[in-house]
């Protein structure tokens, strides 16, 4: 039978070892079940013989098992959820784990495949977008481009800067600068 010390042990173990998964077997956890299992047997003993200071120890032993208990799942878990999304196999530790987190690892990577699959798939088949040019209320002409070379930052005839505009972009502008960087290799039409 075990001890509470192996439950922090275990615990502590799990938490020191960020790289993999420690070994925790179907055997390993019916014995931390056995051992909160005799606390509530002797938890019932004491309050029958009205022992109450008995009872608040039990209690606060069982309570501590189990949360310690949640504690190493829950480490566990992420760890599980951690190489489900990366993707790696498992083969290596598959023997360090409870034959739940075997079935708990097996859903997981299936989800993950599932969500991964269905975005990626969406971004393969995402259809061109066409862009339209945008006429404004201000009565100037318009163009949208898309810049095919960086273009540095200047000021155009009309007094106003323009740029500067990184490869690769789109861009709305006004129609006569649109021509001149069409015209000088900088920008194509969108």
């Amino acid at each position: 039978m075990i001890t509470y010390s192996e439950f922090l042990r275990i615990r502590r173990q799990e938490q020191e070892d960020d790289t993999g998964i420690t070994k925790f077997t179907d055997q390993l956890l019916a014995d931390m079940n056995e051992y909160i299992a005799i606390n509530k047997n002797s938890l019932e003993e004491a309050k029958k013989m009205g022992d109450q200071m008995r009872s608040d120890e039990l209690s606060t032993q069982i309570k501590n098992a189990i949360n310690t208990l949640e504690q190493i799942l829950n480490i566990r878990m992420i760890k599980l959820a951690h190489i489900a999304i990366l993707g790696v196999n498992i083969d290596v530790i598959r023997s360090n784990l409870l034959s739940s987190e075997l079935v708990l690892f097996d859903r997981l990577t299936e989800i993950v495949n599932e969500h991964k699959s269905k975005i990626i798939g969406e971004a393969k088949n995402v259809a061109p977008k066409k862009l339209q040019k945008v006429e404004t209320d201000d009565k100037t002409d318009k163009a949208v481009i898309k810049i095919i070379a960086d273009v540095p930052k200047f000021i155009w005839r009309n007094d106003k800067a323009y740029g500067p505009f990184g490869f690769p972009n789109v861009i709305e502008i006004d129609k006569d600068v649109a021509d001149i960087l069409i015209k000088s290799g900088k920008a194509v039409d969108a």
